[in-house]
């Protein structure tokens, strides 16, 4: 007869069992490996992963695009991710879990996590007495409990993103993965779970406490998130941007002679900001003015001789004068004016004097700080609230001001779908939420369309309001239950990103 024998093998060494004729004996092996050498064992494989990782980052930051680039930067990703996300997580059965198994000087930790909440449910549930728990402590008990949940919401959301990794790129063999996935998960351990309710023996004396308690405990999580309206609602990225505001730039070229305004003071519309200078239009004016006087006098001469060639002249002189109108516009718009009340905004414009510069450059900006909007990129999956719900109040919470709410007086959502963000800070390159376009310098093209929702400022005490200052807008929705939103975003995301 075996002696001591435990009731499962554990990852470690086992009793040896001697055999003499009739009886057998239990030899107790010493512990031939610490528990710090099985850890730095079981962690060997993930220092070689990161130091390989760690080699690939050296590799990719020093080499030019190309196929070594590429293979070093693939390198550091597989071999940093999957160690950080698998291996060294013990929520899976990989190198993580024998090692938190080794801390704990817990064998079969998966295991008996499973038959703790089991018993957790028999004893305090259903009321079986003779139902006995695996753990021989209160630590023991806290770990299984812990594990045996942090591990099958863990294994659900990591199989989860792999099966819409797989559809992603093969959406049949994605289908049939979550097929398989339905089955064990919801339809097996449903029918084991009906099996154990009708004919378990531990069940015998309690079994009508357990249905009622299962049905109890189904109908009011049914109810709970089907028929109880909860709190709705959701953020959304923005901007505060003054609501009358201009980008200035000049109409004519020429060289900054002289600046007429200090970046950040107030100027009144109409007041000179920048005074350039052009030579060549002054020539042209010139030239141009000659031109015309030389054609007046052949008018002049045509009258008197030669009436023919009066139509032609006229053409030509109403030319000339069309042209030196427009060299005479152009001379004006060399001094740049102020095209309304506000704030002048240049902080670089100090660089552009004595410096040539095109038509149409940005030499600042011009805010008026009398009004301010929000301006919000709102993604598709949500702006359906706002289209087809009664509209609620919205509030705003800047950014380093995330205490106050700032309450939005009106809103509007601007109809049509937009790709150009109001705001390169709102995108990833500009440290904000939005995905933009790896290949656009000015980081503000959107890689999905969104939808711009405008909303007017009420200015709080104590919470400037500036131009260009990023934030997050939050819309209060009418209550509903958990269970149509979980649904209709299910739904959502498969139509994005499968169009189904």
């Amino acid at each position: 007869m075996l002696a001591n024998a435990p009731d499962q093998l554990p990852e470690a060494v086992q009793p040896s069992a001697v055999f003499a004729d009739d009886q057998v004996s239990v030899v107790e092996l010493p512990t031939t490996i610490e528990v710090e050498a099985r850890v730095s064992v079981g962690a060997a494989g993930m220092i070689t992963e990161l130091f390989v990782a760690a080699i690939a980052v050296f590799v990719w930051a020093n080499t030019a695009p190309g196929i070594l680039h590429s293979l070093a930067y693939n390198m550091m990703f597989v071999a940093s991710v999957s160690t950080l996300v698998f291996n060294i997580n013990p929520l899976l059965r990989f190198d993580g879990y024998y090692i938190l198994s080794d801390l704990l000087e817990i064998p079969n930790l998966n295991q008996r996590a499973i038959q703790q909440l089991r018993h957790l449910g028999e004893h305090y549930l259903f009321g079986v007495k003779s139902s006995k728990s695996p753990a021989n402590n209160r630590r023991e008990a806290w770990w299984y409990t812990v594990y045996g949940i942090t591990s099958g919401i863990y294994r659900v959301v990591v199989f989860s993103g792999v099966l819409f990794t797989v559809a992603d790129r093969f959406l049949i063999i994605g289908l049939v993965m979550a097929g398989v996935c339905l089955i064990s998960w919801v339809t097996v351990p449903v029918i084991r779970f009906v099996r154990y309710l009708a004919a378990n023996p531990q069940l015998d004396r309690v079994r009508a406490r357990a249905v009622a308690v299962t049905a109890c405990g189904a109908a009011v999580l049914l109810i709970l998130l089907g028929v109880v309206p909860f709190p709705a609602g959701f953020r959304a990225p923005g901007v505060v941007l003054a609501s009358q505001r201009s980008q200035i730039a000049n109409q004519t070229a020429g060289a900054v002679e002289a600046l007429l305004a200090k970046s950040g003071s107030a100027v009144k519309a109409g007041q000179p900001l920048i005074q350039l200078r052009n030579p060549e239009l002054d020539a042209d004016i010139a030239s141009s003015g000659a031109r015309l006087d030389e054609i007046n006098a052949r008018l002049l001469n045509a009258m008197r001789t030669n009436s023919a060639d009066l139509a032609p002249l006229t053409q030509l002189r109403d030319s000339v004068t069309g042209q030196l109108k427009k060299l005479s516009t152009d001379k004006a718009n060399l001094v740049v004016r102020a095209p309304h009340d506000g704030i002048w905004v240049a902080p670089a414009i100090n660089e552009y004097v004595g410096r040539q510069i095109n038509r149409g450059s940005d030499l600042g900006l011009l805010v008026n700080p009398a009004a301010f909007e929000f301006i919000a990129g709102v993604r598709q999956e949500d702006v359906e609230a706002l289209f087809g719900r009664a509209r609620t109040n919205a509030t705003v919470r800047l950014n380093g001001d995330a205490g106050t709410a700032v309450l939005v007086n009106a809103w509007r959502v601007i109809p049509g779908e937009q790709k150009t963000l109001p705001s390169a800070a709102l995108g990833w390159k500009g440290g904000g939420d939005i995905p933009v376009a790896e290949d656009d310098n000015s980081g503000s093209h959107a890689v999905e369309p969104f939808f711009e929702v405008v909303g007017k400022l009420d200015s709080p005490a104590g919470v400037p309001l500036f131009d260009g200052r990023s934030g997050k807008i939050r819309f209060a929705l009418p209550a509903e239950p958990l269970l149509p939103r979980w649904v209709r975003g299910l739904w959502q995301l498969l139509q994005k990103r499968y169009q189904v």
